[in-house]
Protein backbone atom coordinates (compact mmCIF):
# COMPACT_ATOMS: atom_id res chain seq x y z
CA UNK A 1 0.00 0.00 0.00
CA UNK A 2 1.33 3.23 -1.01
CA UNK A 3 1.22 6.09 0.91
CA UNK A 4 -2.00 7.09 2.96
CA UNK A 5 -3.54 9.80 2.35
CA UNK A 6 -6.66 12.10 3.90
CA UNK A 7 -8.82 10.67 1.56
CA UNK A 8 -7.95 7.48 1.93
CA UNK A 9 -9.22 7.83 5.60
CA UNK A 10 -12.14 9.50 4.82
CA UNK A 11 -13.24 6.69 2.32
CA UNK A 12 -12.65 4.15 5.46
CA UNK A 13 -14.35 6.39 7.87
CA UNK A 14 -17.08 7.70 5.68
CA UNK A 15 -16.22 10.78 7.09
CA UNK A 16 -16.27 13.66 4.77
CA UNK A 17 -12.91 14.94 3.59
CA UNK A 18 -13.03 18.21 5.25
CA UNK A 19 -14.41 16.78 8.54
CA UNK A 20 -10.75 14.42 8.15
CA UNK A 21 -8.56 17.50 7.49
CA UNK A 22 -10.04 19.51 10.15
CA UNK A 23 -9.26 16.59 12.60
CA UNK A 24 -5.97 15.77 11.63
CA UNK A 25 -4.90 19.48 11.57
CA UNK A 26 -6.49 19.52 15.49
CA UNK A 27 -9.10 22.76 14.16
CA UNK A 28 -12.68 22.85 15.72
CA UNK A 29 -15.80 22.20 14.73
CA UNK A 30 -15.62 18.26 15.18
CA UNK A 31 -17.54 16.19 17.56
CA UNK A 32 -15.70 14.33 20.12
CA UNK A 33 -16.81 10.78 18.56
CA UNK A 34 -15.63 11.88 15.14
CA UNK A 35 -12.62 13.02 16.07
CA UNK A 36 -12.09 9.99 17.92
CA UNK A 37 -13.25 7.86 14.91
CA UNK A 38 -11.12 9.89 12.47
CA UNK A 39 -8.03 9.48 14.62
CA UNK A 40 -8.19 5.55 15.42
CA UNK A 41 -8.20 5.16 11.65
CA UNK A 42 -5.46 7.35 11.10
CA UNK A 43 -3.19 5.51 13.14
CA UNK A 44 -3.93 1.58 12.28
CA UNK A 45 -3.48 2.91 8.32
CA UNK A 46 -0.28 4.51 9.67
CA UNK A 47 -1.14 8.01 8.41
CA UNK A 48 1.75 10.56 8.20
CA UNK A 49 1.13 14.25 7.90
CA UNK A 50 2.83 15.27 4.59
CA UNK A 51 5.14 17.90 6.28
CA UNK A 52 5.87 19.60 3.00
CA UNK A 53 2.55 20.37 1.53
CA UNK A 54 1.41 21.36 5.17
CA UNK A 55 3.96 24.26 5.15
CA UNK A 56 3.72 24.81 2.08
CA UNK A 57 -0.04 25.89 2.76
CA UNK A 58 0.29 27.50 6.39
CA UNK A 59 3.88 28.99 5.50
CA UNK A 60 5.03 27.04 8.65
CA UNK A 61 7.66 24.39 9.13
CA UNK A 62 7.44 23.72 12.70
CA UNK A 63 11.18 23.79 12.72
CA UNK A 64 14.01 26.20 14.27
CA UNK A 65 17.90 25.97 13.53
CA UNK A 66 20.63 26.23 16.31
CA UNK A 67 23.91 27.45 15.11
CA UNK A 68 26.81 27.47 17.57
CA UNK A 69 30.24 28.08 17.14
CA UNK A 70 31.35 24.01 18.69
CA UNK A 71 28.93 21.75 19.71
CA UNK A 72 31.91 20.13 21.16
CA UNK A 73 32.32 22.65 23.52
CA UNK A 74 29.72 21.29 26.80
CA UNK A 75 29.06 24.85 27.32
CA UNK A 76 27.68 24.80 23.80
CA UNK A 77 25.98 21.17 24.38
CA UNK A 78 24.38 22.35 26.86
CA UNK A 79 22.67 24.80 25.11
CA UNK A 80 21.76 22.76 22.84
CA UNK A 81 20.18 20.54 25.09
CA UNK A 82 18.07 22.58 27.06
CA UNK A 83 16.84 24.59 23.17
CA UNK A 84 15.48 21.68 21.80
CA UNK A 85 14.32 20.02 25.09
CA UNK A 86 11.95 23.32 25.13
CA UNK A 87 11.43 23.46 21.24
CA UNK A 88 9.99 19.96 21.44
CA UNK A 89 7.52 20.50 24.13
CA UNK A 90 6.31 23.21 21.88
CA UNK A 91 5.82 20.75 19.04
CA UNK A 92 9.38 22.24 16.89
CA UNK A 93 12.03 20.11 15.57
CA UNK A 94 15.46 21.50 15.95
CA UNK A 95 18.16 21.81 13.32
CA UNK A 96 21.60 22.15 14.74
CA UNK A 97 24.32 23.67 12.85
CA UNK A 98 28.21 23.65 13.40
CA UNK A 99 30.78 26.54 12.32
CA UNK A 100 33.79 25.78 13.97
CA UNK A 101 34.54 29.38 14.53
CA UNK A 102 34.14 29.87 11.08
CA UNK A 103 32.66 33.14 9.55
CA UNK A 104 32.31 31.67 5.74
CA UNK A 105 30.50 28.53 7.47
CA UNK A 106 28.42 30.42 9.86
CA UNK A 107 27.06 32.55 6.33
CA UNK A 108 26.93 29.11 4.57
CA UNK A 109 24.29 27.66 7.21
CA UNK A 110 22.22 31.26 7.62
CA UNK A 111 21.57 31.52 3.76
CA UNK A 112 20.30 27.53 3.81
CA UNK A 113 18.30 27.42 6.25
CA UNK A 114 16.08 30.33 5.00
CA UNK A 115 16.09 28.48 2.01
CA UNK A 116 15.37 25.12 4.07
CA UNK A 117 12.38 27.48 5.32
CA UNK A 118 13.19 27.33 9.11
CA UNK A 119 10.66 29.27 11.10
CA UNK A 120 13.42 30.53 13.11
CA UNK A 121 16.92 30.88 13.80
CA UNK A 122 19.05 31.10 17.17
CA UNK A 123 22.91 31.20 17.13
CA UNK A 124 26.14 32.17 18.52
CA UNK A 125 28.37 34.05 15.79
CA UNK A 126 31.47 32.76 15.07
CA UNK A 127 33.26 36.30 14.92
CA UNK A 128 32.86 39.73 17.20
CA UNK A 129 30.52 41.45 14.49
CA UNK A 130 27.89 39.00 13.51
CA UNK A 131 26.58 39.20 10.04
CA UNK A 132 23.89 42.24 8.60
CA UNK A 133 20.58 40.15 9.83
CA UNK A 134 18.64 42.88 7.50
CA UNK A 135 18.24 40.71 4.98
CA UNK A 136 16.88 37.70 7.09
CA UNK A 137 13.32 37.72 6.70
CA UNK A 138 12.54 35.21 9.74
CA UNK A 139 13.16 35.68 13.47
CA UNK A 140 16.71 34.91 15.29
CA UNK A 141 18.00 35.77 18.73
CA UNK A 142 21.86 35.53 19.48
CA UNK A 143 23.18 34.19 22.18
CA UNK A 144 26.38 35.46 24.03
CA UNK A 145 26.89 38.09 21.86
CA UNK A 146 25.48 41.92 21.93
CA UNK A 147 24.90 43.02 18.03
CA UNK A 148 23.03 46.47 18.84
CA UNK A 149 19.66 47.36 19.67
CA UNK A 150 17.91 46.23 16.58
CA UNK A 151 18.25 42.34 17.20
CA UNK A 152 17.31 39.84 19.29
CA UNK A 153 19.79 39.01 22.14
CA UNK A 154 20.30 36.90 25.65
CA UNK A 155 24.30 37.32 27.26
CA UNK A 156 25.85 36.92 30.20
CA UNK A 157 27.86 40.20 31.56
CA UNK A 158 31.03 38.93 30.41
CA UNK A 159 32.69 42.21 31.37
CA UNK A 160 31.74 41.93 35.32
CA UNK A 161 32.56 38.37 35.49
CA UNK A 162 36.14 39.32 34.22
CA UNK A 163 36.05 42.16 37.15
CA UNK A 164 34.82 39.23 39.58
CA UNK A 165 37.83 36.70 38.59
CA UNK A 166 40.25 39.86 38.84
CA UNK A 167 38.76 40.54 42.23
CA UNK A 168 38.98 36.67 43.56
CA UNK A 169 42.54 36.36 42.25
CA UNK A 170 43.61 39.46 44.31
CA UNK A 171 42.12 38.62 47.31
CA UNK A 172 43.83 34.69 47.17
CA UNK A 173 47.10 36.58 47.29
CA UNK A 174 48.51 36.18 43.80
CA UNK A 175 50.74 39.36 42.24
CA UNK A 176 51.65 38.18 38.62
CA UNK A 177 48.16 38.28 36.53
CA UNK A 178 47.86 36.46 32.62
CA UNK A 179 44.97 35.57 30.52
CA UNK A 180 44.83 32.91 28.17
CA UNK A 181 42.02 33.59 25.67
CA UNK A 182 40.33 31.60 22.70
CA UNK A 183 39.96 33.53 19.23
CA UNK A 184 41.13 37.16 18.92
CA UNK A 185 38.40 36.97 17.11
CA UNK A 186 35.81 36.97 20.17
CA UNK A 187 33.48 39.49 21.82
CA UNK A 188 33.11 37.35 24.83
CA UNK A 189 36.68 37.62 25.19
CA UNK A 190 37.16 41.14 24.80
CA UNK A 191 34.89 42.17 27.64
CA UNK A 192 36.38 39.35 29.48
CA UNK A 193 39.46 40.77 29.50
CA UNK A 194 38.44 44.84 29.40
CA UNK A 195 37.02 43.79 33.14
CA UNK A 196 39.77 41.92 34.28
CA UNK A 197 41.98 44.59 33.85
CA UNK A 198 39.65 47.43 34.57
CA UNK A 199 39.31 45.37 38.33
CA UNK A 200 43.09 44.99 38.28
CA UNK A 201 43.79 48.87 37.92
CA UNK A 202 41.29 49.92 40.23
CA UNK A 203 43.10 47.94 43.00
CA UNK A 204 46.32 49.23 41.70
CA UNK A 205 47.47 45.89 39.83
CA UNK A 206 47.87 45.50 35.93
CA UNK A 207 48.80 42.69 33.44
CA UNK A 208 51.27 43.33 31.07
CA UNK A 209 50.62 42.81 27.06
CA UNK A 210 52.67 40.17 27.02
CA UNK A 211 51.05 38.33 29.47
CA UNK A 212 47.44 38.14 27.15
CA UNK A 213 48.00 35.33 25.06
CA UNK A 214 45.02 34.10 22.06
CA UNK A 215 44.76 30.29 20.64
CA UNK A 216 41.63 28.71 20.17
CA UNK A 217 38.71 27.20 22.63
CA UNK A 218 40.14 24.21 22.87
CA UNK A 219 42.30 22.15 25.68
CA UNK A 220 44.80 21.84 23.32
CA UNK A 221 45.43 25.07 23.22
CA UNK A 222 45.04 26.01 26.61
CA UNK A 223 48.34 23.69 27.46
CA UNK A 224 50.34 25.12 24.25
CA UNK A 225 49.37 28.80 25.47
CA UNK A 226 50.75 27.79 29.43
CA UNK A 227 53.92 26.10 28.13
CA UNK A 228 54.48 29.39 26.34
CA UNK A 229 53.25 31.54 28.87
CA UNK A 230 55.52 29.87 31.64
CA UNK A 231 58.19 29.24 29.99
CA UNK A 232 58.83 33.40 29.06
CA UNK A 233 57.24 34.36 32.53
CA UNK A 234 57.55 31.30 34.94
CA UNK A 235 56.70 33.93 37.96
CA UNK A 236 52.86 34.10 36.36
CA UNK A 237 50.90 32.82 39.14
CA UNK A 238 47.15 34.23 38.83
CA UNK A 239 46.18 32.83 35.23
CA UNK A 240 42.64 33.95 34.04
CA UNK A 241 40.74 31.72 31.01
CA UNK A 242 38.78 32.67 28.38
CA UNK A 243 36.80 29.92 29.18
CA UNK A 244 37.33 26.51 31.21
CA UNK A 245 38.17 24.07 28.34
CA UNK A 246 41.15 26.42 27.82
CA UNK A 247 41.56 26.00 31.74
CA UNK A 248 41.42 22.40 31.27
CA UNK A 249 44.41 22.78 29.04
CA UNK A 250 46.30 24.94 31.15
CA UNK A 251 45.69 22.74 34.45
CA UNK A 252 47.27 19.98 32.50
CA UNK A 253 50.42 21.08 31.41
CA UNK A 254 50.85 22.47 35.32
CA UNK A 255 50.50 18.98 36.79
CA UNK A 256 52.50 17.60 34.12
CA UNK A 257 55.08 20.19 34.77
CA UNK A 258 55.25 20.32 38.69
CA UNK A 259 53.89 23.55 39.31
CA UNK A 260 51.86 23.22 41.83
CA UNK A 261 47.75 24.58 42.22
CA UNK A 262 46.38 26.44 43.90
CA UNK A 263 49.66 27.04 46.29
CA UNK A 264 52.17 28.25 43.25
CA UNK A 265 49.95 29.08 40.63
CA UNK A 266 46.14 29.98 40.87
CA UNK A 267 43.55 29.08 37.61
CA UNK A 268 40.30 30.69 36.89
CA UNK A 269 38.47 29.14 34.08
CA UNK A 270 34.72 30.87 32.64
CA UNK A 271 31.51 28.75 31.99
CA UNK A 272 31.67 25.98 34.84
CA UNK A 273 31.17 23.42 32.83
CA UNK A 274 30.24 19.82 34.19
CA UNK A 275 33.81 19.18 33.90
CA UNK A 276 35.13 21.88 36.28
CA UNK A 277 33.60 20.56 39.11
CA UNK A 278 34.53 17.02 38.91
CA UNK A 279 36.49 15.71 41.87
CA UNK A 280 39.64 15.23 40.53
CA UNK A 281 39.38 18.47 38.70
CA UNK A 282 37.36 21.23 41.08
CA UNK A 283 38.00 24.42 38.86
CA UNK A 284 37.79 27.32 39.83
CA UNK A 285 35.39 29.36 37.23
CA UNK A 286 33.17 32.34 36.54
CA UNK A 287 29.17 30.43 35.74
CA UNK A 288 27.23 31.07 33.21
CA UNK A 289 23.44 30.11 33.30
CA UNK A 290 23.63 27.77 30.62
CA UNK A 291 20.43 26.06 30.87
CA UNK A 292 18.74 29.13 31.48
CA UNK A 293 20.23 30.69 28.38
CA UNK A 294 19.15 28.30 26.26
CA UNK A 295 16.00 27.93 27.14
CA UNK A 296 15.34 31.37 27.08
CA UNK A 297 16.26 31.90 24.24
CA UNK A 298 14.00 29.23 22.96
CA UNK A 299 11.48 30.92 24.32
CA UNK A 300 11.57 34.10 22.72
CA UNK A 301 12.13 32.84 19.49
CA UNK A 302 9.43 30.55 19.75
CA UNK A 303 7.14 33.32 20.93
CA UNK A 304 8.04 35.62 18.22
CA UNK A 305 7.37 32.90 15.52
CA UNK A 306 3.50 32.06 17.05
CA UNK A 307 3.04 35.21 18.23
CA UNK A 308 4.73 37.44 15.40
CA UNK A 309 5.96 39.69 17.95
CA UNK A 310 7.90 42.57 16.60
CA UNK A 311 9.20 43.87 20.17
CA UNK A 312 12.84 43.72 20.95
CA UNK A 313 14.35 41.56 23.73
CA UNK A 314 17.36 42.36 25.07
CA UNK A 315 18.44 39.84 27.83
CA UNK A 316 21.54 40.61 30.25
CA UNK A 317 22.22 37.83 32.92
CA UNK A 318 24.90 38.11 35.69
CA UNK A 319 27.67 35.61 36.26
CA UNK A 320 28.24 34.02 39.31
CA UNK A 321 32.38 33.32 41.02
CA UNK A 322 32.48 29.33 41.71
CA UNK A 323 35.21 28.77 44.27
CA UNK A 324 36.83 25.57 44.22
CA UNK A 325 40.74 24.01 44.37
CA UNK A 326 42.39 25.64 41.57
CA UNK A 327 42.59 28.85 43.93
CA UNK A 328 43.95 28.88 47.32
CA UNK A 329 40.79 30.11 49.98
Amino acid sequence: MGEVTIKDIAEQTGVSYATVSRTLNHLSGVSPATRDKVLAAAEEMGYRPNIHARSLKTNKTNTIALILPDISNPFFADIAYTVDEYAFSCGYTTVLCNTNWNEEIEKTHLDQLQNQRVDGIIYKPAGKVPPDLSGISIPCVLISCIPGENENYIEIDNYKGGQIAADHLIDCGYHHFAFIGGSRNSQSNDFRIDGFRSKLRERGMNIDDDHILYGGFSVESGYKMAEKLLSAFPDADGIFCGNDVIALGVLQYLMEHNRHVPEEIGVVGFDDIMLAGLPQIQMTTIAQPRNQMGKLSAEMLIDMIDNKEIKKHHIMLEPELVVRRSTRK
